[in-house]
Parts: C-alpha cells; sequence; structure tokens
C-alpha cells in the first residue's frame, strides 16, 4: 500500500538526514578541493545542484559548497515541495546503476551522504505522490464521519435527555423511600435510647457513691497539694543523685518537717503520683523505661527538672529510654 512505501521512505529519509548529520567543514573541503572531481562526486553534485535550484556544473557546485548554510539548506529542504522539471531531471541520475551511495562512497565518503540525501528526496516524492491522493480520501471520508457522527450524538443526546429525566424521578422515589426509612429508624433510635437511659439511671445511683468517694479524695489532694508541690520541689531539686532507700529516708525526714510546720502533705508522699502523668508514665515503660518506683521517679526528675540532667546509667537503660523517646 502506499503507507506501507512511505513507512519504507521515511525511515531512508531520516537515515540521509542523520548521515548529513556527520558532515562537517573538513568533509565539504574535501569535496571543493577537487580540482577535476571524479566522475560519481560529479554525478552527486550535479543531482544536489538540481535539487536546490542551482545549474549542475562543477562552478555552480562548488559556490553551493562555500555557503555557510549548505548542509542546513538540504536537512530544512522543503520535500513536498520539489519542483516537478527538478525531480524530472533526477530521476536521470537515480536510474543510473552506478549512481548509488556505496558506489559513490568509494570515490569520496562525503559524496556518499550527499548521493544518499537525493535518493531519499526522489524516493519520497514519488511516495508522496501516490500517498496524497489516499490522504485526501481518508480526509473526505472522515469529514463525513464526522457528520454521521455528529447525527448520532444528536440523537444520544436527546435520548440522554429522556433517560436523565427518568433517572430524575428514580432518585425522586427512592429519596423518598430513604426518608421513611430514616424516619422510621430514628423512631426505633430514640425507643432504644429511652430504655439505655432508664438502666443508666438505675446504675447511676450506683456510681453516685462512688462519686462521693471521689470527691473526698480530690479535696483531700486539693488541701495537700501545697506541701507535695513544696516537696515534689525539694526532690527534683536534692534528691536526684542518691539511692531509692536514702530518697525515701530524705522524703520521710521532709514530710516529719513538714507535719511539725503544719504544712499540709500526704502521709505516704510520691514523687511520680504527683508530678507525674499515668499515661505518659505508660508510655515511658513502652519506650524501655523500668517500670520500678526509682526509675520512674528518674523519668520525672528528667522531664520536670529545668536543667540538663546527669545519668548515672551503667546498664544503658536510661540510654535505650532516652533514645525511643527523642530519637
Amino acid at each position: 500500500s502506499a503507507q506501507a512505501d512511505l513507512d519504507i521512505a521515511m525511515p531512508a529519509l531520516a537515515k540521509a538526514l542523520k548521515s548529513l548529520d556527520s558532515l562537517d567543514k573538513k568533509d565539504i573541503t574535501e569535496i571543493k578541493s577537487f580540482t577535476k572531481p571524479p566522475p560519481l562526486v560529479m554525478m552527486t553534485m550535479e543531482a544536489v545542484c538540481i535539487l536546490l535550484g542551482e545549474k549542475p556544473d562543477w562552478d555552480s557546485a562548488k559556490k553551493v559548497l562555500t555557503d555557510g548554510k549548505f548542509l542546513d539548506r538540504l536537512k530544512e529542504y522543503d520535500k513536498d515541495a520539489i519542483p516537478a522539471p527538478a525531480l524530472k531531471k533526477l530521476e536521470k541520475y537515480v536510474t543510473k546503476e552506478e549512481y548509488q551511495p556505496d558506489v559513490v562512497g568509494k570515490q569520496s565518503s562525503a559524496a556518499k551522504s550527499l548521493c544518499m540525501w537525493t535518493h531519499a528526496m526522489d524516493t519520497y516524492s514519488k511516495v508522496a505522490k501516490e500517498v496524497e491522493p489516499k490522504r485526501q480520501k481518508v480526509a473526505e471520508l472522515t469529514a463525513e464521519l464526522d457528520g454521521a457522527n455528529a447525527a448520532l450524538k444528536e440523537k444520544q443526546d436527546a435520548l440522554q435527555a429522556v433517560l436523565d429525566k427518568v433517572a430524575g424521578l428514580e432518585k425522586q422515589q427512592k429519596d423518598t423511600e430513604d426518608e421513611k426509612d430514616r424516619l422510621e429508624y430514628e423512631a426505633d433510635l430514640a425507643e432504644k435510647r429511652l430504655q439505655r437511659a432508664g438502666i443508666l439511671t438505675v446504675g447511676l445511683k450506683d456510681e453516685a457513691v462512688r462519686w462521693e468517694e471521689t470527691v473526698k479524695t480530690i479535696g483531700v489532694e486539693i488541701t495537700n497539694l501545697t506541701g507535695d508541690v513544696f516537696l515534689s520541689a525539694a526532690a527534683i531539686s536534692y534528691y536526684g543523685p542518691f539511692t531509692g532507700i536514702y530518697r525515701q529516708q530524705i522524703v520521710d525526714t521532709w514530710v516529719e518537717k513538714a507535719v511539725e510546720l503544719a504544712i499540709p502533705t500526704g502521709a505516704n508522699f510520691d514523687l511520680q503520683a504527683v508530678m507525674g502523668n499515668p499515661v505518659e508514665i505508660r508510655e515511658w515503660t513502652l519506650q524501655g523505661l523500668p517500670s520500678d518506683n526509682v526509675s520512674l521517679n528518674n523519668g520525672v526528675l528528667v522531664t520536670r527538672g529545668k536543667r540538663w540532667p546527669l545519668m548515672i546509667d551503667p546498664q544503658a537503660q536510661a540510654l535505650r529510654w532516652i533514645k525511643n523517646r527523642y530519637g
């Protein structure tokens, strides 16, 4: 088919243009340097001159080669607008047996690329002449198809309008049914809530006792808040370097002195209970901090103190906790 021929011609054209890319001023100078060029080199330059609209002689060829934009003229050549007389003249060259790129290349490698270019122009122009009428026919058929598709689209749009109206009515019916279901569900839910509220009311009677105990506990904690915070400040400031046993001895001494001075405080003071957060302490243990009382109080010292803590950590427990917490 014509498209198959075009598929063959286009790679040949691309190959020819690629070969032109390999040429440089040195190659052009090589051709210009011939006082009397070899026959196939002369034949190649004549074919090039014909396509460029120049006289097919050596003087014109040297003039063309002297043009600094010679290679650009070949690469940008309008292959779709080659004059018919030029193609007719070119036919006489490309049909000669000896005018083949490989044969020309034996006399000049630069001329071989130019020969490939002239052959590519000839092949492309012949194929294009066959393809163009078929392209026009395809364009006509495409226009007819577009017209048919437009008429089909109009009918489809009219059908879609009807379908949209039907869908709207169906949606309205569904919305009505959904609203009915929603009201039935809310009525059922309200009834169940009333039942649960009754059960909860009964249960709250038992909770009232626990709440009263909680209120009492909070009242005591509020009363002891001054002493507990005072002891917490003392613990954070002073008892960090000591062992757990000695810390307890210090705290007991402080508590006795607070009682002696009538400072309200809890009888069993514990730093983590006053200054710690149960949720945060739980996170510490998950991060590797041991759950014993001394370690948890150490965690409070680290997080509540305003100065950088110095940790004596032979078992690397604090190191692991610090890495997991802040790493």
